[in-house]
């Protein structure tokens, strides 16, 4: 499984565990390779031992390997994702429920113990990239997981697009939190940034390969031997890098944007450890208070179109991103 880690839910207890003020979150569980009531349980028990911290990231998925692991068809990923949806809101709120279901069946009344301590359930964000998921998720009332790739312009039309579909739903936007995801490298090191560059690419290029099912897996990461150059024309464009006050520049560009929440990665690709840590340290250090304090301060250049302060933008950040 190309991911962070193939068991997110165990690694984020333990870092609940680790850092005890730092909400934890899934970016995202891919719904039709999990069992919903098991999910529940799990979800439910880090939610308890967390102190409710915890957030539901969600998607339908995207790589065919991960389908054929599990012994699913990709084809029906939309199909399971939307009942499985049914059926865990359904868990996580209800008592003695059965479902009848295409994909899950309960035929016997089912109530999820321990119950989640956040009511009525913990936050759930949805990665949504094409229109009828991007609907989905708004009707649904779920947060949304933007895209690691889009400019700030393209943020913004996609969060005027998720306005329009509230609209036409009758739904409330005011709770609502809009997050983009983020390769970061803060440093002034030249060699360093060309090396985030090019592992953001590798990044890229071998996404794209799973996606495509072009390369195969036994059981290790694939890594690309050779790095496309448009993807690192893209990954030069698109990576927030800099000192520390141009990656406070890019931040201040996506706030405006609409963004409120930034998943950003600071290891990539093959990017050593080292790198990666000395620039999360350098971000943590001397970007991330400023966030706070501009938006402390309620500076409108900050908070322009955002419906929750840049500081969460900003605790986002140190968390990072994940795949279910």
């Amino acid at each position: 499984m190309f991911s962070l880690s193939a068991s997110p839910l165990v690694l984020l207890a333990k870092a609940a565990t680790l850092a005890p003020d730092l909400r934890v979150g899934t970016g995202i569980l891919v719904l039709p390779l999990w069992d919903p009531v098991r999910l529940v349980a799990d979800v439910s028990t880090l939610d308890v031992i967390s102190d409710g911290r915890f957030d539901l990231g969600i998607g339908r998925g995207y790589q065919p390997h991960e389908f054929h692991g599990f012994g699913r068809d990709l084809a029906d990923s939309r199909a399971v994702f939307e009942e499985s949806v049914d059926l865990i809101v359904r868990l996580l709120t209800e008592r003695d429920i059965t479902f009848p279901g295409r994909h899950h069946q309960v035929n016997t009344e089912v109530t999820v113990l321990p119950r989640a301590t956040q009511t009525p359930h913990p936050p759930i964000w949805m990665a949504a990239v094409t229109p009828e998921s991007t609907e989905y998720a708004v009707r649904r009332g779920f947060h949304h997981l933007g895209l690691a790739l889009a400019t700030p312009a393209e943020l913004a039309e996609r969060w005027k697009l998720i306005e329009e579909l509230a609209r036409l739903a009758g739904q409330d936007l005011t709770d609502i939190v809009y997050s983009a995801n983020r390769f970061v490298y803060c440093g002034t090191d030249p060699d360093a940034r060309r090396a985030a560059v090019r592992e953001v690419a590798r990044q890229l290029g071998t996404s794209r390969a799973l996606a495509q099912g072009a390369v195969p897996v036994h059981g290790v990461v694939p890594a690309l031997d050779q790095v496309d150059p448009a993807d690192e024309a893209l990954a030069e464009e698109r990576l927030v890098a800099g000192g520390p006050a141009e990656v406070l520049r890019q931040f201040t560009e996506l706030a405006q944007a609409g963004v409120t929440y930034v998943n950003a990665a600071f290891q990539y690709g093959a990017l050593p450890a080292s790198e990666s840590f000395a620039s999360l340290r350098l971000f943590a250090a001397e970007v991330l208070p400023q966030l706070r304090d501009q938006s402390l301060l309620g500076d409108q250049s900050l908070l322009d179109g955002a419906t929750t302060p840049v500081e969460s933008t900003a605790a986002a950040a140190l968390a990072g991103p994940g795949r279910g």
